[in-house]
């Protein structure tokens, strides 16, 4: 019996001595915890403070790190800083909303159809280069390449109709900023529903109404000696082929491309979104819409794109000008050019093209892409 007792006490004391350990052992694992914990906390706030998550209106337009991933990753084309978005950031070039089609887009007729070849390659400046001598617009804080882009195109197509008198046209698109009433000036305008105004009012030239970048302009302020310059007609093109022969045989269109963040720092090459490349969204999630005019076509890199003319300045770009991938889905990131809604017009009275669409049944316009897209 005594022997037993013995054993029970060895053992009791034993485990008492166990237990203490595991005491001991827990509240060392315990602190090892808590600083390993506030060691994590403390790093992360530094990192914070050193690279802090940015939100749109503290990202630069021109940022260095994203012109750098493009240069060292991009294939064709290469990226730069432009003066035109100088001291702009991502938020402010998310301001540039307002650019659709109306409810009405869909009632705007196909082009008529056109037969006979188109070179690999068109440069409309080199086909008709009297008609080309006006500077890059730089439309400056406001949504006007609706009314940039539909004034410049048709001033070239009254070029093209008679080089000899329209050789120097510049139409005004400070007046439909200014006069036309059914648009919303310097917050944007339909790309449809500015040929209507054109038809009915019609343009003045640029000297008789400057351009000023501000949609609070009054209409007034424009000369009262010029008589204006009208469209006589207006449709659409939805397709590769269909928009060369219209740029071949009658002049530059009006074309809708989807902005991304990279395209605003584009300097030169065959512009392709990057597989990082940020789309850029208003409020409501809807991908904004920027307008350009189509003045060519051509291949690089075994890839074909459109030369467009833009309104960012000519220190953007190649001297203001783009080529773009064509005939890519925009929705797998493969282009940002609209294809399916291409607007061209015909000049009053002159000699381009046919006075009114084709009324063909069997033509559907697309306006999937200037709905409700959602980024």
């Amino acid at each position: 019996m005594a022997r037993d007792d013995v054993k029970r006490k060895a053992a009791a004391a034993m485990g008492a001595k166990n237990k203490g350990k595991s005491k001991g052992s827990s509240k060392f694992s315990y602190v090892i915890w808590v600083g390993g914990a506030t060691a994590t906390i403390v790093v992360a706030c530094i990192l914070l403070v050193i690279n802090p998550d940015r939100g749109p209106f503290q990202i630069p337009v021109n940022d260095g790190n994203l012109i750098g991933h493009v240069n060292r990753n991009a294939k064709t084309w290469q990226a730069g800083a432009s003066s035109f978005f100088e001291g702009w950031t991502i938020g402010d070039a998310k301001l540039l909303e307002g650019i659709s089609v109306s409810s009405m887009g869909g009632a705007v007729g196909p082009c008529p159809a056109q037969e006979g070849e188109v070179p690999a390659s068109f440069d409309a400046r080199e086909k008709w280069p009297q008609c080309f001598n006006s500077p890059i617009y730089n439309m400056g804080n406001c949504t006007a390449s609706w009314a940039i882009a539909t004034a410049s195109a048709l001033s070239n197509r009254f070029c093209v109709s008679n080089p000899a008198e329209y050789s120097d046209l510049m139409l005004s698109p400070q007046q439909l900023l200014s006069c036309d009433t059914m648009q919303r000036g310097c917050s944007g305008g339909d790309i449809d529903t500015a040929w209507n105004f054109i038809e009915r009012e019609g343009l003045v030239s640029e000297i008789c109404f400057p351009y000023q970048a501000d949609g609070t302009v009054s209409c007034s302020s424009k000369c009262t000696t010029e008589a204006s310059l009208k469209a006589a007609s207006h449709c659409v093109l939805n397709n590769e082929m269909a928009i060369r022969h219209e740029i071949f045989n009658n002049g530059p269109v009006v074309a809708p491309i989807f902005l991304v963040d990279d395209f605003l720092v584009y300097r030169g090459g065959l512009y392709q979104e990057m597989p990082t490349a940020t789309q850029l969204s208003d409020q409501r999630r809807q991908r904004i819409i920027h307008a350009v005019k189509i003045i060519g076509w051509g291949a690089m890199e075994g890839k074909r794109y459109w030369l467009i003319e833009n309104s960012w300045g000519e220190d953007w770009g190649e001297h203001g000008f783009a080529k773009v991938v064509a005939g890519g889905d925009h929705e797998k990131r493969e282009g940002i050019m609209i294809e399916s809604y291409i607007l061209a017009a015909v000049p009053q009275n002159s000699k381009v093209g046919s006075e009114g669409g084709d009324t063909d049944a069997d033509f559907e316009t697309d306006l999937e892409d200037l709905g409700d897209v959602a980024d």
